[in-house]
């Protein structure tokens, strides 16, 4: 009887939570189908049958286990004799006792309205069969509305807490108003909110990062004129390269500058340095719906060409996204870059994602007054900012490498010849 286990799909998973089962115990699966959702420290994600047969489902909604735990088994037979005569059995000795015991079943008062009721569970039922986000599940049921009457507009059809919110505000539903929780006589009002596991587990580790790991910072300008040209030129003329972006062409330079300087491309573990032999490196993104921050991750970023780069690093944030990652997609980064710039950010500071010892910040590309030849212009300018694990290596490298991300970054064509194989 095949085990369905407590995937690992990152590095840093210990457990993860069953949000929802999408078939029930003892339901027939055919290999392939949807089984569950799961969220981990990093994402939500589904999983597969790997086998065909029948669900037995061992661990409930709601439940933490550690990676590699059985949560359910695919056997061969259903449990279907069970179930039939259990209800039968039951129901005959039952028929001695009701003089006595019929007076307690009889005054439980039923007074729900069914109308609130019938959405609440054609909701659930939805929720079930279609695509949704846990968010958007919850808000769903709290709100009355009907998953299976909503399109969804997020990734693949899901339906995400703003399909949600416009199909409640069409039909006049509002949220239910939470309970009061005893508020004190004087001072504001507040709103106690349950993080996910995601958000639970960001918070330790980012203080972790902060508390452990001795950060730096250094701060370069760029002047991007000719990366922004050529990303036009490469979209307009190039096969596959019509979405590349600026954050490619810095992962780009990055890859290079990281062949270059491998003491940056290391770990402090044990009291030891790691340098790694490949290159791959994590973006960070928000996740499609709520609050929380996903790292895919495109692996041996150094042996691969932009367009290439442009076209993995989308495949693995949409499937991140989606809350279907492939085995590796949130794993084995050795670099970080977060790019807020497209906010319209001009300059911060990013905390280490451990046990990486860096991660490169993107500001805005701003137009500002520079001087070139001895005369003012208006160029394109970029604030790069790299934290440092002051442990793995110091100011000197630091300066060095953002030098040549720097050098690289304005001189884009660079980033256009083919990697070394």
């Amino acid at each position: 009887m095949p085990d369905v286990n407590m995937p690992k799909l990152s590095d840093t998973m210990e457990e993860g939570t069953v949000l929802d089962w999408r078939k029930q115990d003892g339901e027939e699966v055919q290999r392939g189908e949807v089984l569950a959702e799961i969220e981990s420290d990093k994402a939500s994600f589904e999983i597969e049958a790997e086998a065909a047969g029948v669900l037995h489902i061992m661990v409930g909604k709601g439940q933490a286990v550690p990676v590699g735990d059985v949560i359910g088994r695919i056997g061969g037979e259903a449990p279907a004799a069970a179930p039939a005569p259990a209800p039968a059995p039951e129901a005959r000795p039952a028929a001695p006792a009701p003089p006595a015991e019929q007076p307690r079943p009889a005054p439980p008062p039923q007074p729900e309205p069914s109308p609130a009721a019938a959405p609440g569970r054609a909701g659930e039922n939805g929720a079930g069969r279609v695509k949704a986000s846990p968010l958007a599940r919850r808000l769903a049921e709290e709100m009355g509305v009907d998953l299976a009457a909503i399109e969804g507009t997020g990734p693949e059809g899901r339906i995400v807490k703003e399909d949600v919110l416009a199909a409640a505000a069409r039909s006049g539903r509002r949220a239910p108003a939470a309970a009061a929780p005893t508020p004190r006589p004087t001072g504001p009002e507040v709103e106690l909110l349950e993080p996910t596991r995601m958000q639970a587990t960001i918070a330790r580790r980012m203080a972790e990062s902060k508390s452990t790991v001795p950060h730096f910072y250094v701060t370069v300008e760029a002047r991007v004129d000719d990366a922004v040209r050529v990303r036009q030129q490469l979209k307009d003329t190039v096969p596959n390269a019509d979405r590349v972006t600026m954050t490619d062409l810095l992962t780009r330079a990055s890859a290079i500058a990281l062949t270059r300087f491998p003491e940056v491309n290391a770990s402090w573990v044990d009291g030891r340095f790691q340098r790694k032999r490949s290159v791959s490196i994590g973006l960070a993104v928000p996740p499609a719906t709520g609050m929380g921050l996903l790292v895919p991750v495109v692996h041996d970023v150094d042996r691969k060409d932009l367009v290439r780069i442009s076209i993995e690093a989308r495949q693995v944030i949409e499937r991140a996204r989606s809350g279907k990652p492939a085995s590796g997609d949130l794993e084995g980064g050795t670099f970080s870059i977060s790019n807020l710039g497209m906010y319209g950010v001009d300059e911060f500071s990013a905390i280490i994602n451990p046990p990486e010892s860096a991660i490169l910040a993107v500001g805005a590309i701003k137009d500002v007054p520079v001087v070139e030849d001895g005369r003012v212009t208006i160029g394109k300018v970029m604030r790069l900012t790299l934290s440092v694990d002051h442990r793995v290596f110091y100011g000197a490298t630091a300066a060095q490498f953002m030098a040549e991300v720097k050098r690289l970054i304005e001189n884009p064509v660079s980033l256009l010849v083919p990697p070394e194989q």
